[in-house]
């Protein structure tokens, strides 16, 4: 059976949790930061971040309608849940020169961990 299919492995779950919270603040991250002092400098690196962030909650969608198509009914709500209160944790901090890099950072770990999880790879071994 397939990590993540009903019965199977619990560590495809954790990947699951990890992808949402990381793809969620990523995409928040970026909605919350229109002031110009918080955006890249470059244009070519804050197009790339605009559409890293979109890719994020797309995919975030699609993780939610894949959890409810594979997983009890209570993983993706619970998913969705951590995944508000990581980014109730980014609002209360406030603006921060470092977020867009951590959004970019977040949103290509959470895309591959989302990747990883739709496509069911298996880690050698």
């Amino acid at each position: 059976m397939q990590p993540g299919r009903r019965g199977g492995n619990e560590g495809a779950v954790t990947l699951y949790y990890a992808a949402m919270v990381l793809l969620s603040i990523g995409a928040f991250i970026h909605s919350k930061s229109p002031a110009p002092e918080m955006r890249p400098e470059s244009e070519a690196a804050s197009t790339f971040w605009l559409w890293l962030s979109r890719a994020a909650f797309v995919t975030w969608i699609a993780l939610i309608v894949w959890g409810f198509r594979e997983l009890h009914w209570s993983q993706p709500v619970a998913a969705v849940m951590v995944s508000l209160v990581g980014n109730a944790v980014i609002a209360m901090r406030g603006p921060r020169n470092a977020w867009p890099l951590l959004s970019m950072l977040f949103s290509g770990l959470g895309l591959a961990a989302a990747a990883i999880i739709l496509f069911g790879w298996d880690p050698p071994g």
